[in-house]
């Protein structure tokens, strides 16, 4: 088993009623209380990275709108190079 699909074992506290949500769509799902908690987090880790992913591009297109060196290339997109 590679190590990042380990499971480790980890406790935390929440209000009763958020334990009480949690284990109604658990329920409802046909899943552990910790298939969802897993599943919870691994959405908001998959959204984190989107975020993440988007600033970064948003910043390198900003550098390649005003990058003198960059936008030089512009006049080529589109061009067969064959």
């Amino acid at each position: 088993m590679l190590a990042e699909n380990r499971l480790k074992r980890i406790q935390f506290l929440i209000p009763e009623n958020q334990k009480f949500f949690l284990d109604s769509v658990a329920q409802r799902e046909n899943l552990s209380f910790s298939a969802l908690v897993r599943e919870i987090f691994a959405e908001y880790q998959k959204k984190m990275i989107e975020k993440e992913l988007e600033e970064a591009a948003r910043f390198l297109y900003d550098e390649y709108e005003t990058n003198e060196e960059l936008v030089a290339f512009t006049a080529l997109d589109g061009d067969d190079f064959l």
